[in-house]
């Protein structure tokens, strides 16, 4: 039995949280032994995973004394490499941004896989100086195998890092189809005879930038139309602000949900207005519950791209957002196509199965 270990960072609200779940409920537990290693050990999906997945934590020092963190922290890998050191078969570093992360996968085997989730390029606005130092302090290039979520991020990374190329592979997200259907079904207190546009994610401006949905929100208070968003973090005092300010009562802020499938069932559209996004997984749930998208973000995979099947891809800048947001609504968008995760889950377990029990080849 290969013994696989995965590390990240925690098991809170997030697409690479939900992915992560989805993942680990993909993995045939007769075949392989599975360990999740958290940094922090915490999170709403720790419940969430399957059992028969050792779960364990690799928590670094936060101590405000610099000399006392570094030494803790030294004792710390000392005690992981003892302990773990190529113990295992395989090692997944799943939290891309996390180099304590990183380190676990590094040092567990030297059949390393890295995922990547997000796409860098735009991440850090095309500075390739910041972004070669961001997968250098990770050491990028120790990785045997790279996989990313979207083509467009695989080759962006790929311009900078030509010699990841030939190991690169993009094999997106697991969806539990099922699990999304069933708790979709469940009924919320909230109701509305309007027009439901709707969006769930991190509320966070730099990339989500969901400021311009609020904007245009401003310009259709006289529509029959509210604006829900779904989630939390760290602008949600801005964007209170901003409702306020503009007097809005057609937008409502609905807090994180750790079921927010009932709301994709009642809305309309689903709306994303991001600057960047690797891959969202809101894209795959929105097209498991028959909606409609709009989106700032043309992006695809090695299955699944949005625009002409699943909705519009429109311009960054409120008033494209806003043209192409009345326009869904007027015409009634819907979706003609239908799709199966469960067989799509089916020819990705197969691709990713494929890595885990190939030869180790570093990049």
């Amino acid at each position: 039995m290969k013994k696989i270990l995965i590390s990240s960072y925690d098991l809170n609200y997030g697409g690479i949280e939900t992915s992560l779940i989805n993942l680990l409920k993909n993995f045939n537990l007769e075949k392989y032994k599975v360990t999740l290693v958290l940094e922090k050990k915490q999170g709403v999906y720790l419940k969430d995973v399957p059992k028969g997945i050792r779960i364990k934590e690799y928590r670094v020092s936060e101590n405000k004394n610099k000399i006392i963190r570094k030494f803790i922290n030294l004792l710390k890998r000392l005690k992981w490499i003892i302990g773990n050191y190529k113990r295992y078969s395989v090692s997944i570093c799943y939290a891309t941004y996390s180099k304590p992360c990183s380190f676990v996968a590094r040092t567990a085997s030297s059949n390393r896989i890295l995922y990547i989730h997000s796409n860098y390029l735009n991440v850090y606005n095309k500075d390739i100086d910041t972004i070669t130092n961001f997968f250098n302090e990770r050491k990028i290039l120790s990785y045997s195998k790279i996989i990313f979520v979207s083509n467009e991020s695989r080759k962006d990374l790929i311009s900078i890092y030509p010699n990841i190329e030939k190991n690169s592979y993009v094999i997106n997200n697991f969806i539990d189809q099922d699990s999304i259907l069933k708790k979709a079904d469940k009924k919320i207190s909230i109701n509305t005879d309007k027009k439901i546009v709707l969006f769930v994610g991190r509320l966070e401006e730099r990339a989500k930038k969901i400021s311009r949905i609020i904007e245009v929100a401003n310009k259709m208070k006289k529509d029959n139309v509210e604006f829900w968003i779904v989630g939390d973090g760290e602008n949600k005092n801005d964007y209170k602000k901003m409702i306020s300010d503009y007097k809005l009562d057609n937008v409502k802020l609905l807090g994180a949900k750790s079921n927010p499938y009932p709301y994709i069932k009642m809305c309309d559209i689903m709306i994303l207005t991001s600057d960047y996004e690797g891959f969202p997984v809101v894209y795959n749930e929105a097209i498991v519950l028959n909606k409609p998208i709009l989106s700032t973000v043309d992006v695809s995979d090695d299955i699944i791209s949005i625009p002409n099947r699943f909705g519009i891809i429109t311009k960054k800048d409120t008033n494209s957002i806003y043209k192409d947001l009345k326009s869904m609504l007027r015409k009634k968008y819907v979706i003609k196509e239908k799709v199966n995760f469960n067989d799509i889950n089916k020819r990705r377990l197969i691709a990713l199965e494929r890595l885990l029990e190939s030869k180790n080849d570093k990049v």
